[in-house]
This record gives structure tokens, C-alpha cells and sequence, in this order.
């Protein structure tokens, strides 16, 4: 079977387009080279949450289809009112950008 992902370009181009007229709320974006050796010319997006102690990681596989993972994380972190607001809006948006980088993929 041939798997045919988008590039590290079109993923990097695909971001950069969505940032221009949208953003993922609160959050830093970046692209990061593929790790599976099998697809070094494709990448990954990786989201740091700001209201969180943690990342989520989107990544589209051999059927192109984007999925986000969590990064786990142990223990509580108390959040106030307004930074689990903005927790939230991070999720929001991050997952607007998963939408995005599937409609952009399709």
C-alpha cells in the first residue's frame, strides 16, 4: 500500500494560511519533521497549551485522515475561572485547526 501523506511544506504553507486569518486562541503552533523514517517528508503540527501543562500533537496518517493526541499528564493543576476558559479556547481552536489542516488534506 502507498502512503501518501502531504508534505512538510503543504503542512507548514497549510498553518501559515490558517494563522493568517485565524489562530489557534492562546496557544503556540509549530511544525515539526516527521519521526516514523517511513515518512520523513511529511510532519507534524504541534500545539503547546498555554493554560495547560501539556501539547497536543496533529498528525495525519497513511489514509489521510488528522487526528490529535493529548500528551498525558499526571497529577492535578488547579485553573482558575478565567485560565479554564482559556483552556477551553485553546481545545476549541486547536481542534478548528485539525478541521482545517483535513479539509485542506481532502
Amino acid at each position: 500500500m502507498t502512503c501518501s501523506r502531504p508534505t512538510f511544506a503543504e503542512i507548514t504553507e497549510w498553518v501559515a494560511d490558517y494563522e493568517k486569518h485565524d489562530h489557534v486562541a492562546h496557544a503556540t503552533v509549530h511544525v515539526l519533521p516527521q519521526e516514523d523514517p517511513e515518512h520523513l517528508e511529511s510532519g507534524i503540527v504541534a500545539v503547546h497549551l498555554n493554560h495547560g501543562p501539556a501539547s497536543i500533537y496533529l498528525n495525519v496518517d497513511c489514509d489521510r485522515k488528522w487526528t490529535a493526541a493529548l500528551t498525558e499528564r499526571s497529577g492535578e493543576f488547579p485553573l482558575s475561572g478565567g485560565h479554564l476558559i482559556a483552556l477551553g479556547e485553546e481545545l476549541l481552536t486547536t481542534g478548528r485547526l485539525c478541521e482545517y489542516l483535513q479539509s485542506r488534506t481532502d
